[in-house]
């Protein structure tokens, strides 16, 4: 019953964002996916189920210096799991850059219901990205436009990084891109992944938990570490 109510809750949500409703649409986009983690947690509450719940909390550090923050969470019941992140980053090149990202997945019964994509940079919004499963493919939603993509099931993504190390797990799907991409194991319980633009992360996992990031851009690079 939950995982039903749970599919009815996010259509009547993705109804409401495809109607012209007052005000600033991006706010709007943003206010109503923000809002689908707080809907599915009461869902969970008031329907009596016995659920899980996990936090993890990472410091950003670039240079040697704190320059933000990455909180993640977890709650997963009755064959739901939804995960949560969201990070926020100050730090100056030339100048000043505040970048703030929020990202969400629903998974039920280990094959991706919903997920999202936003990210500011100094308050402007550089991406706002659904994806919705309908009729065994995905529906992407990218600001006014919308796609369909037949890459169903997804079953791991980059936020399920977070959630589980990728033990016998050779691919991982990126929402950013639109496509799976491969998972190298390069020592024990450390991976690396290469990005389509050719920028790469590596994850160290330390009894089963995401406990370090190093990310390697173009332009910067920069350590995600657990603080908890």
């Amino acid at each position: 019953m939950v995982p039903i109510l749970i599919i009815w809750l996010i259509r009547r949500l993705r109804q409401k964002q495809n109607h012209n409703l007052p005000g600033d649409p991006k706010k709007t986009r943003k206010q109503i996916f923000s809002g689908t983690g707080l809907l599915l947690i009461i869902l969970l509450i008031t329907s009596g189920v016995y659920s899980q719940t996990r936090t993890l909390n990472y410091q950003i550090v670039r240079n040697g210096s704190n320059v933000g923050t990455l909180h993640f969470s977890e709650i997963n019941s009755a064959g739901m799991d939804y995960l949560k992140m969201e990070s926020d980053v100050k730090t100056s090149f030339i100048f000043t850059f505040k970048v703030h990202a929020n990202e969400e997945a629903t998974y039920v019964n280990g094959v991706l219901l919903h997920s999202s994509i936003y990210r500011e940079l100094n308050g402007s919004e550089k991406a706002n990205k659904q994806h919705q499963a309908d009729n065994r493919q995905y529906i992407i939603h990218d600001g006014r436009d919308q796609k369909v993509a037949k890459n169903y099931p997804i079953t791991y993504n980059m936020l399920s990084l977070y959630s589980r190390e990728p033990e016998n797990i050779n691919t991982v799907y990126s929402d950013s891109f639109e496509t799976f991409v491969a998972i190298q194991k390069t020592d024990a319980h450390k991976y690396k992944i290469t990005l389509p633009d050719g920028n790469y992360n590596c994850y160290y996992y330390k009894n089963g938990v995401l406990n370090q990031v190093e990310v390697h851009h173009s332009l910067y690079s920069a350590n995600i570490i657990l603080t908890n």
